[in-house]
């Protein structure tokens, strides 16, 4: 992580600040001035409803500190044994909140469901975030929502039965934009596994109509371009060849310049289709790797074989 006494602001950063212009993503800048950054894009949820309950043996439900108060979570039940990694998964969609997603039955063709950590023996954690189900605060779009996720993040650090030194965040579409933003934030991380990002919030505006009317600091502080430079924890890139978000590589790529950052774009794969071979084989390589071990990076050749094999 960049030391918190760094603030790296650069001419046409400052302007930004002053004047409130700037469309397009300002240059990466720190992690300072992202915290102390306060957003007037929020928005009121319609509702607030608690989750529903889960099956009791698949999760439990708790709430963990967030910034704004106690936010709902799905966990995997404690087990005893050994302590194990877990991955906190991020969903896609923009309610980052919980539902029978996490359990109902899914087609090979698009399961968001992240089972596959759970069943390869993980502790998963799925939190929900801010403006979501009961939680405090209003949504931000990829603002606030980052500093939930860290939070999530500490607190499953906590678990007794996981390894503090094998934990990962992971997710899928926004949260794989999410996961990605949070990548740069979190120090706890050994790994980070983004599916289907963009590089640029602004390109939500049709599904958000406030993300695409928003300029100047309040997009670029929600854009992962901007930060991407600051990673320090081995972050891979994932996203099927058709009909995807592949079109964020190149930009993401150039701005992460020497930071751990990595790309693999699978053929024969979709959007939605890429998730369950390709979570399946993350969630074994994660359960067999060493706490001493480098962390789990997926080859070009092993996604392929796996979206292959799946489609036979």
């Amino acid at each position: 992580m960049p030391t918190p006494s760094r603030l790296l602001v650069f001419p046409g950063l400052l302007a930004c600040l002053l004047l409130g212009a700037c469309s397009r993503p300002a240059p990466p800048t720190s992690v300072t001035l992202r915290k102390t950054f306060r957003t007037a894009l929020k928005e009121a949820p319609e509702n607030r409803e608690p989750a529903p309950t889960p099956p009791a043996d698949l999760f439990e439900v708790v709430r963990y500190p967030a910034p704004l108060g106690s936010n709902v979570a799905y966990i995997t039940p404690v087990r005893e044994g050994g302590k194990r990694p877990a991955v906190v998964w991020i969903h896609g969609g923009f309610n980052w909140g919980l539902g029978n997603l996490a359990w109902a039955p899914a087609g090979r063709d698009n399961d968001q469901s992240a089972r596959a950590f759970r069943e390869a023996g993980l502790v998963l954690m799925l939190p929900s975030l801010r403006g979501s189900d009961d939680n405090p605060g209003e949504r931000e779009y990829f603002l606030g929502e980052v500093d939930d996720v860290v939070a999530a993040i500490d607190f499953v650090a906590q678990r007794k039965d996981v390894d503090p030194s094998r934990i990962y965040v992971a997710g899928h579409s926004t949260g794989g934009t999410l996961a990605l933003m949070a990548a740069v934030l979190s120090p706890r991380l050994k790994g980070a596994y983004a599916f289907g990002p963009v590089e640029d919030v602004s390109v939500y505006g049709h599904y958000v109509p406030l993300l695409g009317r928003v300029t100047g600091p309040e997009l670029w502080m929600r854009n992962p371009v901007s930060f991407v430079e600051h990673l320090r924890v081995p972050t891979q890139v994932i996203e099927g060849a058709a009909r995807g978000n592949t079109d964020a590589f190149e930009p993401l790529r150039k701005a992460a310049k020497g930071a751990p950052l990595s790309f693999l774009e699978v053929p024969g794969a979709t959007h939605f289709s890429v998730l369950a071979p390709v979570t399946e084989l993350l969630a074994r390589k994660l359960m067999d790797a060493k706490a001493d071990a480098p962390p789990v990076r997926l080859t070009d050749a092993e996604v392929r074989e796996a979206v292959s094999t799946d489609q036979q």
